[in-house]
């Protein structure tokens, strides 16, 4: 049997650049911000795919591997689930297909990237909604530049007390608790419709929200690069 050629998959988020290079279904993978794109596209320069697949967020952000004969610009039309939205970002739909290929239908999706994603998708594989807040590092910036006396300050490790007495603990403390009820709430009221169903966190802050005690089955940070395999495997 003759061994399939390797393919790159490219996910451009909001804050940085993902590449996969796929061997069948193993891959290795590589990750940069946005500004070290070229370094990127030279490290990959002497490889020879035959397929490129390009799935963006970002559409200013255009990458030598656009250019190339070879190469698929993935949207949200081209994910196989039903009732997706046009103006769905195609980094969700491809997680949300993704999770699940992987794990199975229904399944519930909490992408905590540079803008929060929950996606909820039922048996016969329909979307059945979602939301869309600001992640964490974007809720605390928020705090830091849109107000004249809150500090610039970074996400805590551990989850903070609900009642801070000092500023810098009211932030995270306000961040931290609120989106955890959020986000639980959530998943609660998902459970009561699918109990079956799997609850799958990825994104930038996956660790950070299981550390603070958010209750997930799964965390898996390659739920993107999962839904482009499978579009390709179609």
């Amino acid at each position: 049997m003759c061994k399939s050629p390797e393919w790159l998959a490219i996910t451009i988020g909001n804050t940085r650049i993902r590449a996969a290079i796929f061997d069948g279904d193993r891959f290795e993978e590589y990750s940069c911000t946005h500004d070290q794109l070229p370094t990127l596209e030279l490290k990959l320069a002497n490889k020879n795919f035959a397929r490129i697949a390009i799935a963006s967020v970002v559409p200013h952000i255009v990458t030598s591997w656009h250019h190339f004969a070879q190469t698929q610009i993935v949207t949200t039309a081209d994910v196989p689930l039903q009732g997706l939205y046009s103006t769905m970002g195609v980094d969700r739909a491809l997680a949300a297909f993704g999770a699940g290929q992987t794990y199975g239908y229904p399944v519930l999706v909490i992408d905590a990237g540079t803008a929060l994603t929950i996606t909820g998708i039922d048996t016969h594989q329909t979307l059945v909604g979602g939301a869309i807040i600001a992640g964490l590092r974007s809720q605390f910036s928020s705090l830091h530049q849109n107000t004249a006396g809150l500090p610039d300050i970074l996400i805590p490790e551990v989850l903070p007390a609900r009642w801070a007495t000092d500023t810098i603990s009211a932030m995270q403390s306000g961040v931290a608790q609120i989106l955890l009820a959020g986000l639980q709430a959530y998943i609660n009221d998902w459970r009561s419709h699918f109990p079956q169903s799997y609850i799958v966190l990825t994104g930038g802050d996956r660790d950070r929200l299981k550390q603070w005690g958010l209750k997930v089955d799964i965390i898996d940070k390659d739920l993107i690069f999962r839904g482009l395999f499978h579009c390709h495997e179609l």
